[in-house]
């Protein structure tokens, strides 16, 4: 193996090339992989939910256990959007900050990617939380549907800055998740990849902006003991920028100063040895 090689800077280099694919997407591609990345990830938080919903007598004797076999089953949501190739706002995050700071992408492309990912993230959310879950009684008893109630009052009725960092902490373990699934060769590597860091936050009882539109809503069909404002309040703000701070300094950022600039640096180095051999650069 060529000694000079490090997979990390070509891990970067990677993610670089997908911010980029991420800014040329037309509007309709944009919106449409949005819409999908929500349903698809409200998908994993649904799985969650029903298995933690349904064991509320090993809830009560040991809850370690049924946090540990819940949260396991969250990340299938994440697994399908990542290989789908949709567009997760909180992912969305990391990935185009880090082209920003290199220099590849424009302040306009991710502002326009955040806020048409973020509508459409939510658009799907609400799909699969009204349609697919409420509509179809797919919570059908009053265990279920109790836990649906509990869980959501716990998401909201928590302190501003607790569920702010509870975002940051979530978000910096999804840009793990995205960094570690591109420096995967193979399916397999990807899913264990992308699986490990969205366990854990999960496990961990950290917040995600976009799995709280599901997870919130669902809970408020069923008679949650606050009203859109406070949610909107309490948890939508608080836990978006807890987001992106996660996403956009604990990862973005820091990546970009250990590696991006070298990687720049290489390039440019690539480019100037090109011209002084007369080679096209």
């Amino acid at each position: 193996m060529d000694p000079s090689y490090d997979p990390t800077k070509e891990t970067v280099s990677l993610l670089l090339r997908s911010g980029v694919a991420k800014a040329k997407l037309s509007w309709t591609d944009l919106l449409l992989k949005s819409f999908l990345a929500g349903a698809f990830l409200s998908f994993g938080a649904l799985f969650s939910l029903l298995v933690a919903g349904g064991a509320s007598s090993l809830r009560a004797a040991n809850p370690s256990l049924v946090t540990l076999i819940s949260s396991f089953t969250f990340p299938t949501g994440f697994v399908i959007l990542v290989f789908v190739n949709t567009e997760l706002f909180t992912a969305n995050v990391f990935v185009l900050i880090l082209t920003t700071f290199a220099r590849k992408t424009s302040l306009w492309d991710l502002l326009q990617n955040l806020v048409l990912s973020y509508v459409m993230n939510l658009a799907g959310c609400l799909f699969v939380a009204g349609f697919l879950c409420w509509w179809t009684d797919t919570l059908n008893t009053n265990a279920l549907q109790s836990f649906a109630v509990t869980q959501a009052e716990a998401r909201v009725n928590a302190q501003w800055s607790a569920n702010f960092l509870r975002g940051v902490g979530c978000n910096w373990l999804v840009g793990l998740a995205i960094f570690l699934s591109i420096s995967a060769q193979d399916k397999v590597s990807k899913i264990y990849a992308i699986w490990i860091p969205i366990w854990t936050f999960v496990a961990l009882g950290y917040q995600h902006c976009i799995a709280n539109f599901f997870l919130v809503p669902v809970g408020m069909f069923y008679g949650t003991n606050f009203g859109v404002g406070k949610f909107i309040y309490q948890s939508v703000i608080p836990v978006t920028l807890g987001d992106i701070v996660g996403g956009a300094v604990l990862d973005g950022f820091f990546i970009w100063l250990l590696y991006g600039k070298k990687i720049i640096k290489r390039n440019l180095d690539e480019c100037s040895s090109s011209s002084r051999n007369g080679l096209p650069s």
